[in-house]
């Protein structure tokens, strides 16, 4: 049987978790995908300090209209068993590529990213995970949603697919010294998502 998990808002104290937790599903996920000496260089507490930047000097989230959920199971070492932010769709990939400005007209609102501990895959945790955050999407204002995914991280393709996202468009990300293609996946009605299971 699955362990039991909750779904709430981030805190600036899950980001050492939030950290460990994405570092352990890179390491896991992306050998082979990514260059090796752009996935040595990163570190728990690097990924920590990314997503703290997101949070004010008293510990709440900077940005309201930028959800970021986490996935909680108690007993674990590391509690913190998966994760969900995103935004307005952002013209710039995080290293500063350009995204086909079509995307960003068409759908204004975007997932960042999404983890879910490898051990705990086909848990329904990633499923959870997302329909918050498309459940907040349309508490926001938002009828659709886009995100991105490295062109060949076919698992991570066929959860999208798995709930309905369809590809819409193709722009390259820069890691390290090496770019690499990616996808838009985007879901044009957020209604079906917000009934899910």
């Amino acid at each position: 049987m699955p362990a039991p998990f909750t779904i709430r808002p981030a805190t600036l104290a899950d980001m050492p978790g939030v950290g460990a937790m994405q570092h352990a599903c890179w390491m896991k996920a992306y050998p082979g995908i990514l260059d090796d000496a752009f996935l040595a260089q990163l570190s728990p507490e690097g990924i920590a300090g990314y997503h703290a930047r997101h949070f004010d000097e008293n510990g709440n989230h900077a940005a309201p209209g930028m959800p970021f959920f986490v996935a909680e199971t108690p007993g674990r070492a590391n509690p913190i068993v998966g994760m969900v932010r995103g935004g307005p769709t952002r013209a710039k990939s995080a290293a500063g590529d350009t995204v086909p400005p079509e995307i960003v007209s068409r759908f204004p609102f975007e997932l960042f990213g999404i983890h879910v501990a490898h051990n705990l895959h086909r848990s329904g945790i990633g499923r959870a995970l997302f329909k918050s955050y498309a459940n907040a999407a349309v508490e926001l204002g938002h009828r659709s949603l886009v995100l991105w995914v490295l062109s060949n991280n076919a698992p991570a393709i066929g959860f999208y697919e798995s709930l309905g996202g369809k590809p819409v468009g193709n722009s390259p990300l820069t890691l390290g010294a090496k770019a690499y293609p990616q996808t838009a996946y985007a879901w044009t009605s957020l209604a079906h998502l917000r009934r899910m299971t």
